[in-house]
C-alpha cells in the first residue's frame, strides 16, 4: 500500500473511531438524562401521594379541615394539596388535588398529580338535638344534657350548637338534671328548669320518625341503604365490631360498633369507651343499653332504648324506641351528654370504604387514583 493510500486509510478509521465515540458518548447522556428524568417522576409521584396521605391524617383528626398544604417542601421538591366538598357515587364526599413537583421552575421540571375522595363526615338530619327520642323523656339525678357545641374533647364552642332534647312525646325535668342547649345563635347554660330555647316536646317527623340505623344517617337518598352500617361493622374496617354478645367487644370501641341483641335483650352496666358509631338495635326496636356507668364515648349513639345514662357521651344520642322497656328514664346519675358537631363529623367521617377505580382502601377512601 503506498503512503497516500495509508494515510487515507488512517483518516478514514479516524474518522469513524470518532463518530463511534459521538454516539457513544451521545447515548450514553441520553440514557442519563432518561434516568434522571424517569427518577424525577417518579420522586413527584411519591411527593404527590404522600401529600394524599398527609390530607387523610388531617382529616381523620378534623374532618372539616379544608386548608390544604401550598408549596410545601417534601423529598427535596414541593408539594401542594387541595381540598374541595363534593359527591363520589351519590355519597357526600372530600375531593384530594395533590400535585408533587420536582426541579421546581427549571426547564426539567417534573410534575405528577394524584387524587383521591374521602369519605365526607355529615351531621344526619336526625340529629335534632344532644338527645334525640321517639318517647317520652325522663331526666333525675344530676345529668346534665347540653347542646350547647363542643369540641370532640369536650370544649365548648361558643354559637354554634342545637337543642339539649328534642321529642315526639313529652320531657320531665326531675332531681338535680340540667338541661341547656343554642338557639338562633344563642347559648344557654344548663340549668333546672331549662330554658324553654333548648327543648323541643311533641315533635312530628315528616314521613314517620326514623326506625334503623340506616335511616338515622339518612337512608339511601344519602347512601346508607338498610343494612349498610351492618355490613361495616362485620367487615371490621377501621376497627368496626358486630356482636351479639357485648362481652365479646374489644375496647376502646372504634369505627361502627354495632351491637344486635335478642328481642327484649338488655346490656348492662357497660364501660363505653371509644369512639365513632356505636349501634344497639334488633328488628323489633327493643334493644336496650342500661347502666352506661363508665368510660367516654364520643361520637354518635344509636340505641332503641337508653337507660340511665351515668358516663359522659360526647357527639349526640339518637334513640329509636317509642316504647321504652323500663319508664323512660334516660338518666338518673351524674351522667352528661355534650353535643359536638365535632365529635358527629368525625364519625360519620370515617364510614366509608374503598370503591373500585383507585387505589384506596383505608376506612373513609372511597377511591384513589394516580
Amino acid at each position: 500500500m503506498s503512503g497516500r493510500a495509508l494515510l487515507i486509510t488512517l483518516a478514514g478509521i479516524i474518522t469513524l473511531s470518532a463518530t463511534v465515540f459521538l454516539n457513544v458518548t451521545s447515548s450514553s447522556s441520553d440514557i442519563s438524562s432518561n434516568a434522571d428524568g424517569y427518577f424525577m417522576r417518579q420522586t413527584a409521584q411519591n411527593i404527590a401521594q404522600s401529600g394524599v396521605n398527609m390530607a387523610l391524617r388531617q382529616l381523620a383528626d378534623n374532618r372539616i379541615w379544608r386548608t390544604g398544604f401550598t408549596m410545601l417542601d417534601v423529598f427535596g421538591g414541593k408539594l401542594t394539596v387541595t381540598l374541595i366538598d363534593t359527591f363520589f357515587t351519590g355519597k357526600a364526599a372530600v375531593k384530594i388535588t395533590s400535585t408533587g413537583i420536582t426541579n421546581y421552575n427549571r426547564p426539567e421540571e417534573k410534575r405528577a398529580t394524584s387524587i383521591a375522595f374521602a369519605q365526607r363526615g355529615s351531621i344526619p338530619p336526625t340529629v335534632k338535638a344532644a338527645i334525640t327520642t321517639n318517647n317520652p323523656v325522663k331526666t333525675l339525678g344530676t345529668l346534665i344534657v347540653d347542646g350547647r357545641d363542643h369540641t370532640a374533647a369536650g370544649s365548648l364552642i361558643g354559637g354554634q350548637g342545637t337543642l339539649g332534647i328534642w321529642t315526639t312525646q313529652t320531657l320531665s325535668q326531675s332531681g338535680s338534671s340540667k338541661i341547656g342547649g343554642t338557639y338562633e345563635g344563642t347559648d344557654y347554660a344548663p340549668s333546672k328548669p331549662a330554658n324553654p330555647n333548648t327543648i323541643a316536646t311533641g315533635q312530628v317527623w315528616p314521613g314517620g320518625y326514623p326506625g334503623t340505623p340506616d335511616s338515622v344517617l339518612g337512608g339511601s337518598s344519602l347512601g346508607f341503604p338498610e343494612g349498610t352500617l351492618k355490613a361495616i361493622a362485620q367487615s371490621g374496617i377501621g376497627g368496626s365490631q358486630y356482636v351479639t354478645n357485648p362481652s365479646l367487644l374489644t375496647f376502646p370501641l372504634q369505627g361502627v360498633t354495632y351491637v344486635e341483641l335478642p328481642s327484649g335483650g338488655t346490656w348492662q352496666s357497660m364501660n363505653l369507651d371509644g369512639t365513632g358509631i356505636l349501634i344497639v338495635h334488633n328488628n323489633w326496636k327493643n334493644a336496650a343499653m342500661k347502666n352506661l356507668n363508665s368510660g367516654t364515648f364520643t361520637g354518635l349513639l344509636i340505641a332503641d332504648d337508653v337507660i340511665h345514662i351515668h358516663t359522659i357521651i360526647i357527639g349526640a344520642l339518637v334513640a329509636l324506641s317509642p316504647n321504652p322497656s323500663q319508664g323512660n328514664c334516660i338518666g338518673n346519675g351524674s351522667g352528661q351528654v355534650l353535643y359536638s358537631g365535632d365529635a358527629i363529623l368525625n364519625a360519620t367521617g370515617g364510614i366509608g370504604s374503598s370503591a373500585g377505580g383507585g387505589n384506596g382502601s383505608a376506612s373513609g377512601v372511597l377511591a384513589w387514583w394516580e
